[in-house]
């Protein structure tokens, strides 16, 4: 085999490169190649897919790029002039939000309206109003037994004449920075991410204004990993639902107004406030804040 400093035919300036001489020159080099690759298959010690499929998850080059750009997307409203908060106003109750925008944000509110769900834990199914979903797509309409009655009932997840309410969950994980790894349960995942989703300066919701679907509950009771959630085909089809509503510029009959009774205050350029004025029937009303400058 020819190495950096041995020539695989010999020649002295000015001899002569015959044809002979260089279709032997490709024959060597051939032959190179082939006891090289032999070689090196043989010192090879772990699984190809250790070392380069779990990396890059078995993607094409289109698909990496398209996932490297979406990151890119995710991440670009945490370093700019931009901030999604959620908050739980009560009346009287000023909501103090250090924003450090250096600026004085144009402040946008939507109020997150409770909607109907089917909740699972530990198999127990019971319908509930909540503001934050986690579901499969599987489940758009979820049909059950309600624990100590006879009787079927149904919940419309998404709805069959309209458009859904849904975001990618992964796509959440992303923007609110939860860490995993292929070996992460699902069960740990959706921990990490509720403790994420109501870190400040988001306010902490309580335990029956958030849950989860039937199938989560029972994926997660089957301790599946992130790797068996792809390799099944179930990782896209993860969802997170809420349903944020303002009104603005209504004629005719009026619907339902939301939200109303609402203040808000800059402080500084780096702090404003936000409070439930008196008015309602409702002691608490639960919010998505938009922030831009």
């Amino acid at each position: 085999m020819a190495n950096e400093t041995t020539p695989y035919i010999s020649h002295n300036p000015g001899d002569l490169v015959t044809a002979e001489d260089w279709n032997e020159v490709q024959r060597q080099i051939k032959e190179d190649i082939a006891k090289q690759i032999k070689g090196a298959i043989q010192h090879i010690s772990t699984v190809p897919n250790a070392d380069n499929a779990a990396k890059l998850e078995n993607k094409t080059a289109d698909e990496l790029s398209r996932e490297i750009v979406q990151r890119a997307l995710q991440e670009l409203p945490t370093r700019t002039g931009y901030r999604k908060l959620f908050k739980r106003l009560k009346v009287n109750e000023e909501k103090v939000i250090k924003h450090g925008l250096e600026a004085c944000p144009l402040v946008d509110v939507y109020q997150l309206e409770a909607f109907e769900v089917v909740c699972s834990e530990d198999g127990e199914k019971h319908k509930e109003p909540v503001n934050f979903y986690l579901y499969h797509s599987s489940e758009k309409k979820i049909r059950f037994t309600p624990s100590g009655t006879t009787t079927p009932d149904s919940v419309e997840i998404e709805p069959t004449d309209g458009t859904a309410y849904r975001i990618p969950f992964k796509d959440l994980l992303a923007l609110y920075k939860v860490e995993y790894t292929e070996t992460t349960s699902l069960g740990d995942l959706e921990t990490e991410f509720w403790k994420a989703l109501f870190t400040a300066p988001n306010d902490q919701f309580d335990d029956d204004q958030y849950c989860h679907s039937p199938w989560f509950d029972r994926c997660c009771g089957e301790q599946r990993t992130v790797e068996d959630l792809k390799r099944r085909g179930d990782w896209d089809d993860l969802w997170f639902k809420m349903t944020p509503r303002k009104t603005i510029n209504y004629s005719g009959t009026a619907p339902t107004l939301a939200p109303t009774n609402i203040q808000v205050v800059h402080f500084d350029f780096d702090t404003l406030g936000i409070k439930l004025l008196p008015g309602l029937k409702e002691k608490e009303l639960k919010v998505m804040v938009l922030l831009k400058v």
